[in-house]
């Protein structure tokens, strides 16, 4: 009998390792932007791609100035908001504000990460297909 509380206890204890749902918030910092063959991407290249990218997955852009967009996106009751800075080599993505997110300094939902890599690898996709 024993054996059994310690086989439950420890599937539940599994089970709850499992159900994690903040991570420390990830820094996109100078992250390459794609390229095709030897043509080369203005900056004006990539807010174009990143403008089309966010849009293609429901974020909502604001260019406040040259090199830098404000992206929003809302899904259900939660709401991210980022700032993406870019020059024609490299794109920042930081952190701006968030509702529903347990976003508490200095961790965040997990889904964050995955909204934030969708949209990198959207931005490349629009970079080498323009």
């Amino acid at each position: 009998m024993k054996k059994f509380y310690v086989v439950v206890i420890s599937a539940v204890l599994i089970l709850l390792a499992g159900c994690k749902s903040t991570i420390p918030v990830p820094q996109y910092v100078d992250q390459p932007v794609a390229q095709y063959g030897k043509e080369v991407n203005t900056s004006k290249d990539i807010e174009r791609s990143i403008v089309r990218a966010a849009a293609s997955l429901g974020w909502k852009t604001k260019v406040k100035s040259e090199g830098e967009i404000l992206a929003t996106l809302d899904i259900r009751k939660h709401q991210l908001v980022i700032l993406i800075k870019h020059d024609d080599k490299n794109l920042t993505v930081n952190y701006q504000s968030s509702v529903n997110l347990k976003y508490d300094g200095k961790k965040i939902h997990r889904q964050y990460a995955n909204w934030v890599t969708n949209l990198l690898r959207a931005i490349d996709v629009q970079n080498v297909t323009k």
